[in-house]
């Protein structure tokens, strides 16, 4: 039996990256290979028996309360794996992990498979730094990579034996900056149906009015700037929706487009945020800079249309089959575009029915089990 060891320093809500490593440990706990994962923290509902707490969860509120900083957070967590090292076969490690473990763990001899949620730090920072730019924006004020963490994304890359890969983005990232192509694990990620029982079958309201839905970080890296921009200039009679929370770049840019009463903000809550999926006619993502989005996987189990960019596709969605892919600066085409969507229900069909078929590619089971076989692959496992 396969004895994987994984860790992630940050606070597991079971949503978002952290819902990803819980669900594919769940589902490889079930086959031939024994998982443990160690997260700083966690809400009670996440509590299960293979998941270690490195905050004791009898002193987690007076931790948060009185001592609260992520370096210390990220070395507790890392502290707490590295007790039990020995025990495992495989060190799984998500972002945020130090460079001074990535070498302890190499110096026990352990494989190092390292998951890379979004694209090379390098590649990313090319692409914010433009972004920023074009919008005006101090980048000292703005939210891209430091070349200190290109540095360290160098060195844990070099250290590492695999690195699991969510999009073909992704793995081209990592292939323009040298990472040899034999460490590169291309993958995906995935959805879990049970969380949206309730909403995949369930009945729309019966407003007619087209709405098309931004669900996701309200923010530059996710090009919604952009969205706002191609929104007005198309001069559809409908709503956009845009879920989630606001970064106070596209809030200080972007004010009279969100002005407008055509445009809704939505602020997140895990309560309500499948039931805009469900309420949705069009799902739009312009994202310049992306691995392989949860959202899109669970707008397309829903059965909407998509709208994207490369970066916001995960590699999951086929342009002209479940949706449209395009450049997200090319301003024209994604006005002709949401035009064609808006103004045809029959393609909105079309494309979403494909997208709801894609879409079970993709639960977690099926991924984790492709996952499992290309590890046991890199591994020389039979």
């Amino acid at each position: 039996m396969l004895k994987i060891g994984s860790v992630y320093p940050i606070h597991c809500t079971n949503r978002g990256a952290s819902h990803a490593l819980f669900s594919l440990c769940q589902e490889w706990q079930n086959t031939d290979i024994q998982t443990r994962m160690v997260f700083s923290s966690c809400d009670p509902g996440c509590r299960i028996s293979n998941m270690v707490e490195a905050i004791p969860p009898i002193l987690q509120k007076f931790y948060y309360r009185f001592f609260h900083s992520k370096d210390l957070t990220n070395s507790i967590t890392e502290k707490r794996f590295l007790q039990d090292i020995k025990n495992f076969d495989v060190a799984y490690l998500w972002p945020e992990i130090s460079l001074e473990s990535l070498n302890k763990i190499k110096q026990k001899d352990k494989p190092i498979v390292l998951e890379r949620i979004n694209t090379y730090t390098g590649y990313s920072k090319h692409i914010m730094d433009k972004a920023y730019q074009n919008l005006g924006i101090s980048l000292e004020n703005s939210r891209i990579p430091t070349q200190e963490k290109i540095r360290k994304e160098k060195i844990a890359s070099d250290l590492a034996d695999f690195i699991f890969c969510p999009s073909p983005e992704v793995k081209k990232s990592f292939q323009d900056a040298g990472v040899p192509d034999s460490k590169l694990i291309l993958t995906s990620y995935g959805w879990d149906p049970k969380r949206f029982a309730t909403t995949i079958s369930a009945e729309k309201s019966s407003d007619n009015t087209v709405k098309v839905l931004f669900l996701g970080t309200i923010c530059v890296r996710k090009g919604v700037h952009l969205l706002l921009r191609a929104w007005k200039r198309s001069g559809i009679q409908g709503r956009l929706i845009l879920f989630g929370h606001m970064e106070p770049a596209i809030a200080e840019t972007c004010g009279d487009l969100l002005s407008r009463p055509d445009v809704v903000h939505i602020g997140y809550s895990s309560k309500n945020y499948a039931y805009a999926y469900r309420e949705a006619d069009i799902f739009a993502f312009p994202s310049l800079e992306e691995g392989s989005p949860l959202v899109m996987y669970e707008a397309m189990a829903h059965g909407l249309p998509i709208l994207t960019s490369p970066m916001g596709s995960g590699g999951i969605v086929r342009d002209g089959i479940d949706g449209i892919i395009l450049d997200p600066y090319d301003e024209d085409a994604w006005v002709e575009s949401l035009r064609k969507l808006v103004d045809s229900s029959d393609l909105r069909t079309q494309y979403g029915t494909s997208a709801c078929q894609r879409a079970q590619e993709f639960t977690w089971d099926k991924v984790a089990a492709k996952r499992r076989a290309l590890l046991l692959e890199k591994l020389n496992i039979s």
